[in-house]
């Protein structure tokens, strides 16, 4: 039973991942690139957090005690590197969408559209 739900929140992540590359790929309005490249993002930071998640009864924060014998919290600790990275991705994921939806913004005040085709355009591109 716990393989299945593993499973199955591995496939909805990587069904998450797919559908935020999909979003971006595929949509041209600005704001909706963002939200895409937040599902995304999240979906990769819940997919290490998975990752380093043990499955193992109890588990233990990775804070050693001193009840437990050392071998004993080594087999079960989560390991705290993908929290870590996660924590850190999280921090840049935010400071990114600020800064993009800062850019959608002024865009739009400069130029009435939040359109990629029409950004394209007006920066001298071709556009699809």
């Amino acid at each position: 039973m716990i393989s299945f739900l593993l499973a199955y929140i591995t496939l909805t992540l990587f069904g998450m991942i797919l559908l935020g590359i999909y979003g971006v790929a595929t949509r041209s309005n600005l704001i909706k690139k963002i939200i895409m490249l937040n599902v995304m993002g999240d979906a990769i930071n819940m997919l290490f957090i998975l990752i380093g998640y043990r499955l193992v009864f109890p588990v233990f924060p990775p804070i050693y005690e001193k009840h437990i014998t050392f071998e004993e919290f080594l087999s079960r600790a989560v390991d705290p590197v993908p929290q870590a990275l996660v924590l850190t991705a999280i921090v840049i994921g935010m400071a990114m969408n600020i800064l993009l939806a800062t850019y959608a913004i002024q865009f739009y005040r400069l130029h009435g559209t939040v359109d990629a085709r029409d950004m394209a355009e007006i920066m001298g591109g071709e556009g699809e």
